[in-house]
């Protein structure tokens, strides 16, 4: 597994040892990426279930201000300290933090908003719990920029999820994975939209 572009471009990341683990393929990265190409410069960017963190640091490599990874599991996040060390980058721009990622999320933001959040979490776990809730959280505990970007990473057999507060602006299927693009409405425009 490599990053896909960027100043880290072609630099490998480990992958934790065992099963648990499903890094986002490169070229889901590299689409990714391209959709996003515009935003990422200067971006602050949640990576969410982060297992290797090569989703985050794909975009340290191509400009991101800062990341912050969140992951459940102590073993993972260890390993995803790891790369983050092996490709030197500023500790005080990336973050790892090792929680359960609803827990995380329940917590008000003591961090300034982001303007991307990228949501990977295991396949069963997504579809038994959705993405409604996590979405809800983003914005309800002050995560989100208020015209930020949400990016849910699933299996293909799992419907796009309707968010209240969202707009669906992508939905691409790669194989066995689905990227769902959300943006979040204005505050302005959602009120206006209800008058």
């Amino acid at each position: 597994m490599r990053i896909t572009g960027g100043e880290f471009g072609g630099r490998k990341v480990k992958a934790p040892a065992g099963d648990r683990v499903r890094p986002t393929q490169d070229r889901v990265r590299g689409a990714l990426f391209s959709m996003l190409a515009e935003i990422v410069p200067g971006a602050r960017v949640l990576d969410l279930f982060a297992g290797s963190g090569s989703v985050g640091l794909d975009a340290f490599s191509r400009g991101a201000a800062a990341v912050v990874w969140v992951e459940g599991d102590r073993r993972h996040a260890q390993a995803l300290k790891a790369n983050v060390a092996a490709l030197a980058v500023d500790t005080v721009a990336a973050t790892v933090v090792c929680c359960d990622v609803l827990r995380w999320l329940r917590t008000p933001a003591g961090l300034a908003p982001f303007d991307i959040v990228f949501a990977d979490p295991p396949y069963d776990w997504a579809r038994e719990n959705g993405f409604e809730a996590m979405a809800a959280l983003l914005t309800a505990q002050g995560w989100m920029k208020p015209t930020g970007f949400f990016v849910a990473e699933q299996p293909t057999d799992l419907a796009v999820a309707v968010l209240p507060g969202w707009t669906l602006l992508r939905d691409r299927e790669y194989g066995q994975t689905r990227l769902a693009v959300y943006r979040l409405v204005p505050q302005e425009a959602a009120t206006n939209g209800n008058d």
